[in-house]
């Protein structure tokens, strides 16, 4: 199978993970790929390592006519079978090039709603996505639930990452990753930390955005923050910690979460978007109330003071990802959606 990948992208968020790592899945089932995107981006690099061929798209806004125009060109020279886009405007760009051929596209958030009418098929990556597709008005045949799968990536020994990164032994260790924007919620954690003054909090990501720097000056003076800036390496370093913690506002269904599952790691997260599909409260973690400091810190306190209770979530986090959140499962679902479309065109 011939299959075009639209996104465009100069981040590293998680539609740029998910679809590297869809791409190298279905590659290693044999089929041919080609990344159609800006080429100065992390997903181009990544694509151009993993001997994924890549196509550049500047897809400067909605109605970039040059860009456009290359993408339709290459679809015409190429005859892909399918051709899948990312996110809004990779969707946009996708079902204008499409022509004979089914054209896909996958929503990531739960506000898509514009620029998928064009696509034959729409994935949503998580329950509350597809409500707010239909909501919108998207009929509901035209919608499958697809959840992300995230590789199984050895990580650490823990005594070592612990030495590695400064943690005591004996401490207990929150940890969150994510980019530095209001809806990820890191002030938050901020506030939630002055109410744990015996526990400690680990942040990835770069916090040199404009709410990172904000962030950061609100945890000046508490030296149980530690910000460990952009890291390429979480799940090497999941099994340091003891605890993930996700305060995000909106979230549509949290990489990190299924991340940290895969590295047996409970989560305690906010009940928001698709992110109850993921943490089922009292099996594999916790769910708080988005907003609710004082929940959020009481629930810290209850697994610091339950180890029993944590490892039992610990047992059934990494249940929970070898049988609904693993990369093979996800490539396995997409590959069968893309096999389905191709026939109905046939």
């Amino acid at each position: 199978m011939r299959i075009i990948q639209v996104l465009h992208s100069h981040g590293f968020g998680g539609a740029e993970r998910h679809a590297l790592w869809l791409m190298q899945g279905l590659q290693e089932k044999g089929h041919d790929l080609i990344f159609a995107g800006p080429l100065d981006s992390w997903l181009a690099e990544q694509c151009a390592q993993a001997g994924i061929k890549t196509h550049h798209l500047r897809m400067s806004g909605m109605y970039d006519i040059f860009s456009h125009l290359k993408l339709r060109r290459l679809v015409q020279n190429w005859q892909p079978d399918i051709i899948h886009g990312h996110l809004q405007r990779g969707a946009c760009y996708a079902a204008a090039a499409a022509k004979n051929i089914p054209a896909i596209c996958t929503a990531h958030a739960t506000t898509a709603r514009k620029h998928m009418q064009g696509c034959r098929h729409i994935i949503a990556v998580a329950e509350a996505v597809r409500i707010n597709l239909l909501d919108a008005g998207y009929p509901e045949d035209r919608i499958t639930v697809i959840h992300n799968g995230v590789p199984d990536i050895a990580g650490g020994k823990r005594e070592q990452l612990r030495k590695e990164l400064g943690i005591p032994l004996n401490a207990f260790a929150l940890f969150n990753a994510g980019r530095f924007i209001p809806d990820k919620g890191q002030d938050l954690l901020i506030k939630m930390m002055k109410q744990l003054p015996d526990i400690r909090l680990y942040l990835a990501g770069d916090e040199t955005t404009k709410f990172g720097k904000q962030v950061r000056q609100m945890a000046a003076d508490n030296k149980q923050i530690c910000f460990m800036g952009y890291r390429a390496d979480i799940q090497r370093l999941l099994p340091a910690f003891d605890l993930y913690i996700s305060s995000s506002r909106r979230e549509a269904f949290g990489l990190s979460l299924a991340e940290a599952f895969a590295a047996s790691l409970p989560v305690l997260a906010t009940a928001v978007g698709g992110v109850p599909e993921v943490v089922q409260h009292n099996l594999n973690g916790l769910l708080v109330e988005h907003e609710n400091i004082e929940e959020m810190a009481a629930a810290v306190r209850l697994l610091a003071d339950d180890r029993t209770k944590l490892a039992d979530f610990a047992r059934q986090a990494r249940k929970t990802y070898q049988n609904k959140f693993n990369c093979q499962t996800m490539v396995n679902r997409v590959e069968t959606l893309y096999k389905q479309q191709i026939a109905e065109t046939a």
